[in-house]
């Protein structure tokens, strides 16, 4: 639970610039799903975490400013989108950090999923919403091009330091006073 509340917190914080107008963090929806399907057990909180983002999307649109531009039936495809981060997580359930392989296929597969994720979402968006004549993908390239890099590279930094905090948690944890083995005074 403790998890599931720090990842919703930080999906809220940085979903919705309107509540924090002096801290622009970027984005982490799709590095709070990636660590939920590595975290969390259950696939409710991957469904609650879906009707968080729409009720942020809601509020955000209705009372706080933000255009509704980006609310078109091309929306449909976040889940997808999110679905991806999810399963992408949920793959490397139980793997370890204990090497050099192992951030590297961390950060290997956090940048592809999020890249398909990203496939689905502006993809999407460019092809679906309305708002461009005459879609080609010619002209969904320069897009993707655009917008992707500074994505995958804030998933991947946000997934990057959820594990980084994960392993010295689990560090701190084995040095507890109460897994520590109890000490044996010599006479």
């Amino acid at each position: 639970m403790t998890r599931f509340f720090w990842l919703a917190l930080l999906f809220v914080i940085t979903r919705n610039h309107t509540w924090t107008p002096t801290l622009h963090l970027p984005d982490a929806s799709l590095a709070v799903f990636f660590l939920a399907g590595l975290w969390l057990t259950s696939t409710l909180p991957f469904l609650v975490l879906l009707a968080l983002g729409a009720g942020v999307d809601a509020w955000a649109i209705t009372a706080g400013g933000v255009s509704s531009y980006c609310v078109t039936p091309a929306y449909v495809l976040l889940l997808p989108a999110s679905t991806s981060l999810w399963l992408a997580g949920r793959f490397l359930r139980g793997s370890r950090l204990t090497d050099m392989a192992g951030w590297l296929g961390t950060v290997f597969l956090t940048a592809s999923a999020t890249l398909v994720a990203e496939l689905f979402s502006s993809g999407g968006f460019y092809f679906f919403s309305g708002r461009f004549v005459h879609p080609s993908l010619a002209g969904f390239l320069p897009h993707l091009l655009h917008y992707s890099p500074a994505v995958i590279s804030a998933t991947v930094c946000y997934v990057t330091l959820g594990r980084l905090i994960e392993r010295r948690c689990a560090t701190w944890h084995r040095l507890a006073p109460s897994n520590l083995p109890p000490i044996v005074e010599q006479s």
